[in-house]
């Protein structure tokens, strides 16, 4: 893609709505534009297929995690990989269909007459139809039942409480991305690709990404995501760097954290100030065990992104916050990065 073209007429946006099925505010969704959009199978009902493959396999190789689609998730992939043929101002870049959800990269190469809700709305009757097509054929005694036959989905999404038969496939509204940045395409790109293997990763160690709440440390009632085991370990340092230390200090420090860190410690830090992060960067790639505190909770579903996945997935990353998830652009008080400060403490000191 020529990225200085698209730069030229892309429109940078502001805010978005405080959801998860969030539109940016003041944005120009007829506008020439990079989308990744992400919409749910009513009731988060794996109609779509299912996962195979081996979480441990190496990329590329045949036992790899992957998707097989059911024949509903063929149609469906095939109204997505169509939308061009209604709406030729758009190219389809990418597509993850998982079971029970689809991630797709939308590139609007000129304006359009109509904004983007529209041609979400217009795949989405297409997907109806398929849906419908589908469930009639539930009626046929002649389909084999195996794992992803109409039948055998079915039973699995009653087994589950959700006795829905008729209706729409996919959940109302949808959640949109816009790229704001050269790199962050070859990002979507990576994560489209990347979303079978963490799906197997997750399966294979749901406690890891389960989120727990209300749980007590100190005088903070936390929520957290990852291995609590790592509060237990008797070596840990909270790596707070004050502005009164020189480099003299500081480098003084880092190396005494790193060196723990080397010895199987945990650093336990909310990586505030530049020279935080330098110091939990650079434990992260050298593989540390990590307490992480935010500022933000977790919100519903939420799984760690990039190479927190990937710590958290080999247990040596423990996330925590002592407040609960919002959709606030804010800038963290000063009363806050203090608050973080002493629970970075107080769980060192455990």
């Amino acid at each position: 893609m020529d990225w200085e073209v698209f730069e030229k007429h892309k429109a940078f946006a502001g805010e978005k709505k405080p959801s998860m099925l969030r539109r940016r505010i003041g944005h120009d969704y007829e506008s020439r534009q990079i989308y990744l959009i992400t919409m749910t199978v009513e009731g988060r009902r794996p109609l779509l297929g299912r996962l195979v493959g081996d979480a441990e396999a190496e990329k590329g190789s045949p036992e790899a995690p992957r998707i097989e689609l059911s024949p509903l998730g063929e149609q469906v992939r095939d109204c997505w990989t169509s939308i061009s043929s209604y709406y030729p101002e758009v190219r389809v870049l990418d597509t993850m269909i998982m079971p029970d959800h689809l991630h797709g990269i939308l590139f609007v190469e000129q304006h359009m007459a109509q904004h983007l809700g529209m041609v979400i709305k217009g795949f989405k009757a297409g997907c109806n139809k398929a849906y419908r097509r589908w469930l009639e054929s539930l009626a046929d005694p002649s389909l084999p039942l195996s794992p992803l036959s109409p039948s055998s989905m079915l039973q699995q999404c009653c087994s589950k409480g959700d006795g829905r038969t008729h209706g729409y496939l996919f959940s109302r509204n949808y959640n949109d991305h816009i790229l704001d940045g050269a790199g962050e395409l070859e990002r979507w790109f990576a994560y489209l690709a990347d979303n079978p293997r963490r799906l197997a990763v997750k399966r294979q160690h749901p406690e890891l990404f389960t989120i727990v709440s209300h749980i007590d440390i100190g005088e903070w009632s936390c929520q957290m995501v990852g291995n609590r085991n790592l509060l237990a370990c008797p070596e840990k340092a909270a790596v707070i760097v004050h502005r009164a230390y020189g480099d003299d200090i500081f480098e003084k420090y880092k190396q005494e954290w790193l060196t723990l860190g080397a010895n199987g410690g945990v650093l336990v830090s909310a990586a505030i100030s530049p020279r935080e992060k330098e110091v939990m960067r650079e434990a992260m790639n050298r593989g540390y065990r990590l307490i992480v505190l935010r500022e933000n909770g977790f919100p519903p579903l939420y799984k760690p992104a990039g190479e927190s996945f990937d710590a958290c997935s080999k247990g040596t990353m423990l996330q925590i916050s002592p407040w609960q998830y919002h959709m606030q652009r804010k800038t963290i008080s000063r009363e806050q990065c203090l608050q973080l400060n002493r629970l970075a403490e107080y769980i060192a000191s455990l």
